[in-house]
């Protein structure tokens, strides 16, 4: 009789660690709205989620290694694993703004550690792959290279998820800033500016595949799913990570020297990730109500609801620190927006599990 547990280890999806991010970052949203309560009731089950995924994930690595080595290789698959990371400092982040900060140090240095190690990993490992470069070199290599220079079917693949590895590099950078107010010395800060400059340079070398991918292949309705809206996502994470380092303590002569630039940069992210809300919410009247793509329940949807919140939190400490309303007005009413997106995903995922139960009895 086949295992339940095994077959989802098995199949699990590269982009699951998704819910712990949408659950992580709207908590922090509802604690910046005062709704501790709900804030606090996000953070366990976000927390929760993160341990049992992580046991999972381990579970599949011993168990079924050849598939897992298999999907960090994948065009379709491979940039997801960034939701691991992203999601273990997105827990931390939680953690520090309850004040545990020793909780919150631990959950960066494993969040930082796996962000490092994917980071040189996964795209060698696509691009590998891809151009099968770790195929026997043969007389006809050069011509294949030739055929392949311009990657089209490296580019056909490029889709919202690879923007992960930028919201990821930014979740480093937010923690770390964040944890600077609590160490001396010049490490966090540094290493906050590294990342955040890191990401902002990601995110304009995917927007480019991106853009290249739609120019000369196009894009169907069905492809354009919901984890496009990380596009948006992570704009708004690098907005909020740039308030974060242009908020570090003026102890430290990279958060001085940061401070102005990362302001005014952070300024014209969010205009832009503003501008983005309004294009995906017609994108997708359009591809449901015009082209008539189903909706129902995929992993994916959680790609959709923590752009919501990162957009939410980064209006209102944006708003916050430059003191402008509107801003943190956006973030205020935002956060509601997407807590209930998420309660739609939740009763969306319970009611699909329950369909597919007894249809499978």
């Amino acid at each position: 009789m086949p295992n339940p547990y095994l077959n989802y280890v098995k199949a699990m999806p590269s982009g699951v660690f998704a819910f712990v991010m949408a659950t992580g970052v709207v908590s922090v949203g509802m604690h910046l709205v005062h709704q501790e309560v709900i804030s606090i009731i996000l953070w366990i089950i976000a927390t929760a989620a993160w341990v049992y995924l992580t046991i999972t994930l381990l579970v599949r690595a011993f168990v079924y290694g050849s598939t897992l080595k298999a999907a960090f290789g994948g065009e379709g698959s491979a940039f997801g694993f960034f939701t691991l990371p992203a999601g273990t400092l997105v827990i931390g982040i939680r953690f520090l703004v309850a004040g545990l900060t020793g909780w919150a140090l631990g959950f960066w240095i494993l969040g930082a550690l796996i962000w490092l190690f994917f980071g040189y990993v996964i795209p060698w490992l696509v691009v590998e792959r891809a151009h099968k470069l770790d195929a026997p070199q043969t007389a006809d290599s050069n011509s294949v290279t030739t055929q392949n220079s311009f990657g089209l079917g490296l580019l056909s693949h490029i889709d919202g998820t690879w923007f992960v590895w930028t919201v990821a590099t930014q979740s480093v950078a937010i923690l770390a800033a964040m944890l600077s107010a609590h160490f001396a010395g010049e490490f966090f800060p540094t290493v906050a500016l590294i990342c955040w400059s890191t990401g902002l340079g990601l995110y304009l070398a995917t927007i480019i595949g991106l853009v290249t991918r739609i120019l000369h292949l196009g894009i169907s309705p069905a492809e354009l799913n919901p984890s496009f809206w990380v596009v948006m996502g992570a704009l708004a994470i690098s907005c909020l990570a740039g308030s974060h380092v242009g908020a570090m303590n003026d102890a430290s002569s990279v958060a001085v020297a940061a401070k102005s630039i990362a302001i005014g940069v952070s300024l014209m992210l969010w205009g832009l990730a503003t501008w983005l809300v309004v294009a995906l919410l017609l994108l997708g009247t359009w591809r449901h109500l015009a082209r008539k793509v189903g909706a129902s329940y995929v992993t994916t949807l959680w790609a959709m609801v923590f752009p919501m919140g990162v957009y939410s939190a980064a209006s209102m400490t944006l708003g916050k620190l430059e003191s402008t309303a509107p801003i943190a007005w956006c973030g205020k009413v935002f956060i509601w927006v997407a807590l209930t997106a998420w309660a739609l995903v939740i009763l969306d995922f319970i009611v699909t599990k329950l369909s597919r139960s007894k249809v499978s009895k």
